[in-house]
């Protein structure tokens, strides 16, 4: 039986698997994105960046709920350290507030979940064509492989650093 990842008992550890669950996940999402699995590398993209936000809200969660209500600090304790979909707006902005800039790739990849769910539907989804979504996939891939280090400066080891440098070619590759 394997262990679930507690957050409280080794929080270092926790976000340490966030890093590389939001690198292997971006690595995922090109791949998919490269053989024309749209939905597919949407949806990679979305769990790639929901990962590092939660990553980065376990790091900071002392200073995101120094100010927040009894109520609020319970539900960030319970589950809004996991980044739900529902939530993880608002979670952008608490992390704004002590100099994370996550806000507009939350943006993104809220709109990138729903294409992964509901395609093209123009009932359902901003996106137009395979172009705009394409741009939308790279530009949280792009973030993360500019921000990772920045975030987790403490954290990056030769296994992560090795994680993003394959991120970083496989950025190349894709036109």
């Amino acid at each position: 039986m394997h262990e679930v990842l507690d957050y409280k008992k080794d929080p270092k550890n926790y976000v340490y698997a966030k890093i590389l669950e939001g690198l292997i996940e971006a690595k995922l999402s090109i791949e998919m994105l490269k053989k024309g699995l749209l939905t597919d590398a949407a949806s990679k993209a979305f769990l790639a960046v929901k990962a590092v936000v939660s990553g980065l809200v376990v790091k900071n969660l002392d200073k995101i709920i120094q100010d927040k209500t009894e109520k609020e600090v319970e539900w960030h304790k319970r589950i809004g350290y996991s980044a739900p979909t529902r939530g993880i707006i608002g979670i952008s902005y608490d992390l704004e507030k002590i100099g994370y800039n996550v806000s507009f790739p939350v943006r993104v990849i809220l709109e990138l979940h729903s294409f992964s769910y509901n395609g093209f539907d123009p009932n359902l989804v901003s996106y137009r064509n395979e172009e705009e979504v394409r741009k939308d996939i790279m530009t949280v891939i792009d973030f993360l492989s500019k921000n990772i280090r920045v975030f987790f400066s403490e954290l990056m080891d030769e296994k992560l650093e090795n994680s993003l440098k394959e991120l970083n070619e496989m950025i190349k590759t894709i036109s």
